[in-house]
């Protein structure tokens, strides 16, 4: 509860900060759209090629489109904005204002500021939602949606961990840009992991986890998983949570202040 009062506290300072400059909120919109558009704009030129990718259909596809912009909005406006400059912060040993601090120093490395703004594309990405399963003509269960929910809540946590994960590796190597490698690898997130070859589709499932990102939440809403699967989510986001904390420590442990 102590963190959910810090996260809503940071939320609303940055909320106000933000809206002190309204034409960013314009220009944030403008982008959420294009975004928006482009990805439809893809997803309409490849299926004029075909009637199905990897088993998903157009209809599919949109909804998956628009679970990846839901969990990608969350993820740039709590964490993005954080990890961005966690290396630099290692590098010139200025990371000593969040270690003084008498809380979590990996929850104040990686959640103590928010960009609100971007919440924008959360809001897109449930139209999409909503478009896709308009063109599907369905209308999902309530164990589909129960589903969606508790898997797009792992897929934020994993996406959360597997960040936190790349920023901790800068304690051994500060000078290498690891969140740009991340940023890359997010982009596989965007399609069905089933149109990844092997091996590539196991490591996008199991040890860098970006099936969770938009892949499962939308097979669970679809109705075409397994039931069992937000028990693996558990599972797998509860692991990339204690690795996480375990690498985080252990990089404290070879950390030196500017102060030393």
């Amino acid at each position: 509860m102590r963190y959910l009062k810090l996260l809503g506290a940071s939320f609303s300072l940055s909320l106000r900060q933000e809206m002190a400059f309204r034409t960013n909120l314009f220009f944030q919109v403008l982008m959420t759209i294009m975004s928006i558009v482009s990805g439809l704009a893809v997803l309409g030129a490849v299926y004029a090629q075909t009637q199905t990718l990897a088993g998903w259909n157009l209809g599919e596809s949109v909804v998956l489109l628009g679970t990846f912009q839901v969990i990608g909005g969350i993820f740039q406006t709590f964490i993005t904005p954080n990890l961005n400059w966690f290396a630099g912060k290692v590098k010139d040993g200025t990371l000593d204002s969040i270690l003084m601090q008498p809380i979590s120093s990996l929850y104040m490395a990686s959640l103590g500021k928010c960009a609100p703004l971007v919440l924008t594309q959360v809001a897109t990405g449930l139209l999409v939602v909503l478009l896709g399963l308009r063109e599907l003509g369905i209308l999902p269960t309530l164990w589909g949606l129960l589903s969606w929910l508790i898997l797009a809540a792992m897929g934020v946590i994993v996406a959360w961990a597997t960040r936190a994960l790349f920023s901790s590796l800068a304690f051994w190597a500060p000078s290498v840009e690891l969140g740009v490698f991340y940023d890359a690898l997010w982009q596989f997130g965007r399609y069905p992991v089933t149109i990844y070859p092997q091996p590539l589709r196991f490591l996008l499932t199991y040890v860098l986890p970006f099936a969770f990102i938009a892949t499962f939440p939308t097979s669970a809403l679809l109705d075409r998983t397994d039931p069992r699967l937000p028990i693996l989510g558990l599972v797998i986001s509860a692991f990339a949570l204690t690795l996480a904390h375990l690498v985080w420590h252990a990089g404290l442990r070879r950390y030196t202040s500017a102060t030393s």
